[in-house]
């Protein structure tokens, strides 16, 4: 081990001569290299250990995400026709808890959409969110365009989708990334009949704060 050692120093070792003792000594010592190793790596060490925690929490969201809007497009689909505002009031009281422990109502929405096709033009037959209005912000306003070619639905058919959108937030924003916005949608179609008919009422759909009345 000595003799890389000497090696190493040979080419310096006449610039280290003409240096006062002091600053001889404190060139050649070894003191604190574990020190200085400990800080080069304890940058990338802290690095992993964020990302092992903040990795399987947005898989965890995501995979929520993914089984509320298809739990959700099941839910209107087992519905009669017509579906009324109170069913739907249900479902997306569903869909909230389904995204539990993540606030859905605060944190994103949800969308329903009833997509038909009554005389060969695909049609948005009605939609609603989760706050009982129409639905301003679904990547579903124009169905004919943004349905995908296979699940348009034939004529006198219809398509169900339920879309979740969820804004994620980080445990650390400012040192991996500061979040994104997550998005999916699940297509059903109806068990029973085609709900063309849009839900009464509604203020009834509003999943936070419901009416007393509904």
């Amino acid at each position: 081990m000595s003799k890389p050692r000497a090696v190493r120093f040979t080419a310096i070792r006449p610039l280290l001569d003409r240096l006062p003792a002091p600053l001889r000594r404190f060139a050649g010592s070894e003191q604190g290299v574990t020190a200085v190793e400990f800080a080069l790596v304890l940058p990338v060490f802290l690095l992993i250990m964020l990302g092992c925690l903040e990795v399987p929490r947005f898989v965890m969201v995501y995979q929520k995400i993914a089984r509320t809007s298809s739990g959700v497009a099941d839910l209107v689909a087992q519905a009669d026709e017509p579906i009324t505002g109170n069913q739907v009031q249900d479902i997306f009281i569903a869909g909230a808890t389904m995204m539990q422990p993540y606030d859905v109502i605060n944190n994103g929405k949800i969308y329903v959409s009833s997509i038909n096709n009554p005389t060969g033009t695909i049609e948005l037959s009605w939609q609603r969110d989760n706050f009982g209005k129409m639905g301003s912000g679904s990547n579903l306003t124009n169905p004919a365009t943004a349905l995908p070619v296979t699940l348009r639905p034939a004529v006198g058919e219809e398509v169900l989708a339920a879309e979740v959108f969820f804004r994620y937030e980080p445990i650390f924003p400012t040192l991996i990334y500061e979040g994104s916005d997550l998005y999916m949608v699940s297509y059903t179609r109806p068990r029973n009949k085609n709900l063309k008919t849009p839900p009464s009422d509604p203020d009834c759909q509003v999943a936070s704060k419901p009416k007393p009345s509904c």
